[in-house]
This record gives C-alpha cells, structure tokens and sequence, in this order.
C-alpha cells in the first residue's frame, strides 16, 4: 500500500535541513555587568525581619486573613524604606487552592531617570501550613532591597511588588503582569532567598506558553549569584529544554509573566518548586542571594535591554538554535511520513477505496478520552477539585481520598464511555467496507500526521513528540503481512515514550512523585491550562 521509493526520495529534504540547522547556530548573548558593589545589602537587618514577619503571620494561606494582614505590613515597610514614594494597594478577586479569594497586591516604584523603563522585582507573600519561612524570605528581601535602591539614582525605574496566590493560580503574579505600564525590561521573581539549595537550576526562566526567558537575562542573574554567592546556578540542559517547550507551563510565577509577554526569571534556593514550610533558613544564605539580586538589578538598569519578549530558541552546547531552525528540522522529519501518506492515499482513491468510513471509526474511538477531558473540567468549574491555572502542586493539593476518587471517577468515565460507542468500532462508520480494507490502515496515519501538522503551526516542540509515531505506524501500512497483535501493541508503545519521558521529566522538576502525576495532569486539565 505505501511506496517505500517515496519515502526514500523525502529523506533528502532532511539532510538539506540538518545541514541548515548546523549552520543556524548561534552563539550565547553574554550576560549584562556592573562595576557596582552589592554590599549595601545588609542580611542581618533583612533577617530580622524575617523573623518578625514569620512570628507576626505565621499562617499565610493566599486570599486569607493572615495573607491580609500580611500585605498591610508590607505596604507600611515599602512606605518606611521608600520614603516619598507612593504604595499602591490593587484586589484582584482569583482562584485558589480553597476556592475564590480576593487577593491584595501592593506596589511601589522608586523612579529612575529614564522615561518609560522599569525593572520589576516580585515576591509572593502565600503559603501552605504555618511557618515557612523559608517561602517569606523573598518577601524580606524584597523590602531590603527597595531600602538599598531608594538611596540610589537609578537609570530605569525600579518597581516593587509584593503578591499573593503562589500556591495555586497566580492570581496576584496574573493581575500584576496586566496592569504594568510597559515596557517592562526585566522581571526578577524573589523566590526562596535564605533556605538550603535543594533544586537547580535556580534561574528559573520557565513560560505558561512555549518558551523561556531571553538568555542574556538568565546570564546575568546566574553571573551576579556566582560573584555574590560563588554557586553555581546550573543550566538547564536541551532536553530538559525540548521536554518545558513541548509541555509549556510552570508551577512558579514568573511563567504567568513570561506568557505575558515580560522577560522573567525566577531567583530561588529552592528551584521552581517552593521549599517546605520546616526548611531552615540563614542570614549568611539571605546575604548570599540578596546581594545577587541587587547585582542583578543594578546591572539590568544600567545596561541595554536584556531582551524584550521571552524566546522559544534552544540552548544546544554552549550554543542556540534559533526556533525557526526547530521548526524547519520538525518539519522535514515529519515530511517522509506525510509524503508517503499522501501517494497512498491518492492511490487508494484512484482505487475508488472509500477512507471516510475509517477516519470516522476514529473520531469514535477518540470520544471517550474527549468526554473524560470534559468530565475533568467539568469538576473544576463545579469546585470538585482545585481548578487554578496554573494547577497547585501537590503540597497545596494533596494527593488525599478525594484526589484518588476524582482519578478514579475519570478513568471510570473513560471506560463507561468506551462501553457505550463500542459497538460502533466493530467496524466503519458510516460504511460496509469488510475489516480487512486496504484503506483501513491508512485511516490513523492520515488522523495522527494532521494532528502533527496542526501542532507543528502551534508549537513545533510539541509535533516534535509525533515524529517517531508519524515514522514508525508506516510499517502497519506497509500492505506487505498483517502484523501480529503483539507487535502492533509494541510500537503503540514505543510511540508514546516521547510523551511519557516529557511528562517525567516536567514532574521531575517540580519534584512531584511517580504517584503524583495522574493527579497533577487532572489538575492541569480540570484548571483550564489544557
């Protein structure tokens, strides 16, 4: 049925796209530097505040009394370290693990001399269980910092936010990123500042859409916590890269900015994920990553743009590869499979071999796990389970009972609809043609390469997880013998690996167990982020 000189004749358009890509590297932006000194960042005064804050607001669950009170406290402190300066206060009603709350955001800018330009610092306030004060560091740093910066003259304007519901939704992080006044040159999130490295990288530069922030922003945070801190901030390899950009959401804050449209990173001891409430804390750690940060923010108001949006290029041995070159090198590798599907299917219909009745079968066998995705939604919006995009991560929302009976309740939707069409997957719809057409096992190819190619407009990295099923179902078309069962239900396997090792290699960054992740891709698709 497929014409193998077909596809032999297409793997040329690959090698020509191999060789583009080999010649589309680039080197990496280096990172922006300052000649000024990060010492006026006093830890000690900053730790102590730590402990008063942690002591005063030991629970701070987003949206609550305790996060209220909370933001009072900080809108006097940024009042007191920037005097002169007037402290906004905005509410943004958002969704969050306990339901919808009214979030308080405060806001402050120290003016700079330049017009129009602004570097953001960000801290989230909220927390899950008492204490954490590790997850309130950033919240102390940020108040330090706006007392260090308010005795400078700053090229840029530097604005100061304090904001509520990291622990699911983003809501404060979400209002915030609409209501700046662009152009925004930077946005640097505090996350965990004075508690133990337990998560690398920690430059976090991850995007709600495909993408991350622009390199040279990335360098010089990671340069200015290796000056101030000597660690290094680790960099995320290229797989770790391909798996973020085809399953494009972070459980942190800066990828709601970054989906917006600013450059943000993310400063943290903890990584992406945000530390336990019992981690310990340190003044020498709060100094370390203090300092770095205003190093940071000193060189990035003193310099040129950092990068004006974030960016889906690929960081391949000390190198980038320009995201058009992914695209064009996706392409190509789906093109052999495409080709070849097209000749066979223009020879099945000059063979007046009617395909319509199969492609139907497909969309048949596709409505339980459409109905599921619905089901899933749908106990979202009813309040079942958490529906925040993006979703909470486990400590927030626990993998308890009724975590387990909501998994349980969609995977028996899946079946109890599987029950209802499957008599109508015994044979066409819309047909007679007997089980053994010839145009039959065209059908999935013909449903799985638009698939790919409707994931390749929207987001190559995502058609790239299509390329290996695209290539290898050709051999259950070959027309040549009918494959036996168990070495169809092998390569259906083999084709969904690329998907798995995207899913555990996200989930491993978040630090979410094995266990976990049914759970969190419930909450992914009950939030609305799917």
């Amino acid at each position: 049925m497929l014409d193998p000189r077909v596809y032999r004749a297409a793997l040329l358009p690959v090698l020509l796209a191999l060789i583009v890509v080999a010649f589309s590297l680039e080197n990496r932006p280096g990172p922006l530097r300052t000649t000024l000194t990060a010492d006026a960042f006093d830890q000690v005064r900053a730790a102590r505040l730590l402990d008063r804050l942690v002591a005063d607001f030991p629970e701070r669950e987003a949206g609550g009394a305790g996060d209220t009170r909370l933001a009072e406290r900080v809108a006097a402190e940024l009042r007191a370290a920037l005097p002169g300066i007037r402290v906004q206060r905005r509410v943004v009603d958002a969704a969050t693990p306990a339901g919808d709350r009214e979030l308080i955001t405060v806001l402050a800018q120290q003016p700079g001399s330049a017009p129009r330009a602004q570097v953001v610092v960000v801290a989230a306030r909220d927390a899950i269980g008492r204490g954490g004060a590790a997850q309130l560091s950033g919240t102390a740093a940020l108040i330090e910092l706006a007392r260090v910066v308010a005795a400078t003259r700053p090229s840029r304007s530097v604005t100061f936010a304090s904001v509520s519901g990291e622990t699911g939704g983003q809501g404060g992080m979400r209002d915030l990123a609409q209501v700046l006044d662009r152009p925004v040159d930077a946005v640097l999130e505090l996350g965990d500042m004075a508690g133990p490295i337990s998560g690398r990288p920690l430059i976090v530069p991850w995007s709600d859409d495909a993408g991350m922030a622009p390199m040279r922003l990335q360098r010089t945070v990671a340069l200015a916590l290796r000056q101030e801190a000597q660690i290094d901030a680790g960099a995320p390899r290229a797989r770790t890269e391909l798996a973020r950009f085809a399953w494009p959401w972070s459980a942190s804050g800066q990828g709601v900015a970054n989906a917006a449209g600013l450059p943000a990173v993310r400063l943290s001891a903890s990584g992406e994920p945000p530390p336990s409430a019992s981690a310990p804390v340190t003044a020498d750690r709060m100094g370390a990553f203090g300092r770095a940060a205003l190093r940071s923010i000193s060189a990035l108001e003193e310099g040129p743009r950092a990068g004006a949006t974030p960016v889906r290029d690929l960081a391949v041995a000390r190198k980038m590869l320009p995201a058009w070159a992914v695209r064009l090198l996706v392409l190509a590798l789906l093109l052999p499979a495409l080709l070849t599907v097209v000749d066979a299917v223009a020879r099945s219909r000059r063979r007046r071999e009617s395909l319509r009745p199969w492609l139907g079968r497909i969309l048949v066998l596709a409505l339980p796990f459409a109905v599921a995705i619905l089901f899933a939604r749908g106990l979202g919006l009813t309040g079942a389970v958490p529906a925040t995009a993006p979703p909470p991560l486990p400590d927030a929302a626990p993998l308890d009972g009724g975590a387990w009976a909501a998994i349980g309740c969609t995977v028996l939707v899946v079946v109890l609809a599987w029950l209802l069409v499957r008599p109508l997957t015994t044979g066409p719809v819309g047909g007679t043609a007997p089980a053994q057409a010839p145009a039959a096992p065209l059908a999935p190819l013909v449903v799985l390469l638009a698939v790919a190619l409707v994931a390749w407009v929207v987001n190559p990295y995502a058609a790239l997880l299509l390329v290996i099923p695209a290539n290898v179902w050709l051999l259950t078309a070959t027309g040549e013998a009918r494959l036996p069962p168990g070495l169809v239900v092998a390569l259906v396997a083999l084709s969904l690996v690329p998907v798995a090792l995207v899913v555990v290699s996200v989930a491993h960054q978040l630090a979410v167990g094995i266990a976990e992740i049914p759970w969190l891709v419930l909450l992914w698709i009950a939030g609305g982020q799917a």
